[in-house]
Parts: C-alpha cells; structure tokens; sequence
C-alpha cells in the first residue's frame, strides 16, 4: 500500500508530464518570434523552435515582474 509520500510522488510526476506535453504539443503549433517582442533582439533558433516570444533577457524580467514576490 502506498504511503502519503508516495501518493504525492506520483501526483507531481503526473502534474509535470501533463505540463511538460502541453508545452511540446503548443511548441508545435505555433513557431516562436525571430526576434523578441519586446526588445526586438534576435531570438536563438533553439529558442524559436521552443515556441517563445522574448528573449532570456526579457522572458527573465518579465517573469520577475509577474512574480507573485514582485513587492517583497
């Protein structure tokens, strides 16, 4: 039988195989930018191939100004 650790282990390799399969499944359908949205840089095509819009640079900032801990 398994134990709460368990349960739990398996719930989070469910959630993150589920995440990981709609990123791959969204990074198929849709090519990302050749340059950044925001800054207008060129974007690496591995960075492309992926699927993303901005840059490492402006991915970084903006990930950090949605950031729940922004204010703290």
């Amino acid at each position: 039988m398994a134990d709460e650790a368990d349960v739990a282990s398996n719930y989070i390799d469910r959630q993150v195989s589920d995440a990981l399969e709609k990123i791959r499944r969204a990074a198929t359908m849709t090519p990302g930018a050749k340059i950044c949205k925001e800054c207008g840089e060129a974007i690496p095509a591995a960075r492309r191939k992926l699927g993303f819009q901005l840059c490492v640079e402006c991915a970084e900032e903006n990930e950090r100004r949605n950031s729940q801990f922004a204010d703290y």
